[in-house]
């Protein structure tokens, strides 16, 4: 009996793995987004942000965003310029092959625009990814909660090289 209880809950774990995996990384033409998530914003905010890990199996550029949360979403990346750090918008943003682009707050972004409602703490913000070469990948950002600095209470966005140049504060 308990070897049959066990052999159930073998199965169901090997059943549910798949899709616990999906949640947190999508895959299209060579490119992996993993641990896709943004802040929770307050009631009134018209912006918001978001981050994910981006690999790539051959060199590849992310050329745009969009998501129907908002009205319109940009790259973005911070600087530091005689100690002031300020955002701005990028038009591409390039990925190694065989390395990774690690966005991240106070580093590369993506920046949602006009949203049309408040991001809310346990949601789900779906975002089209544009990648040169792999095209439009489709994915869902966990909304975290306000202040957090990594998915799923992780104090900073999983990544296995940072090439943003940012340092983490």
């Amino acid at each position: 009996m308990i070897r049959y209880k066990a052999s159930i809950a073998a199965a169901f774990l090997f059943f549910l793995s798949p899709g616990l995996g999906l949640a947190h990384e999508y895959e299209a033409g060579g490119v992996t987004v993993a641990h896709p998530w943004a802040r929770a914003t307050p009631a009134g905010a018209t912006v918001g942000a978001a981050y994910v890990e981006i690999t790539a199996k051959d060199a590849d550029t992310l050329v745009a965003a969009s998501s129907p949360a908002a009205g319109s979403v940009e790259i973005h990346t911070h600087t530091m310029n005689d100690g002031v750090m300020k955002m701005r918008k990028i038009e591409k943003l390039g990925i190694p092959a065989g390395g990774s682009a690690v966005l991240k707050p106070s580093g590369d972004h993506i920046m949602l625009f006009d949203l049309k409602a408040p991001l809310k703490e346990g949601d789900l913000l779906p975002i089209t990814l544009v990648f040169e070469k792999a095209g439009e990948v489709k994915i869902d950002a966990t909304v975290e909660p306000v202040g957090a600095k990594g998915p799923h209470g992780l104090d900073q966005q999983p990544g296995h090289e940072d090439h943003s140049g940012h340092n983490q504060h």
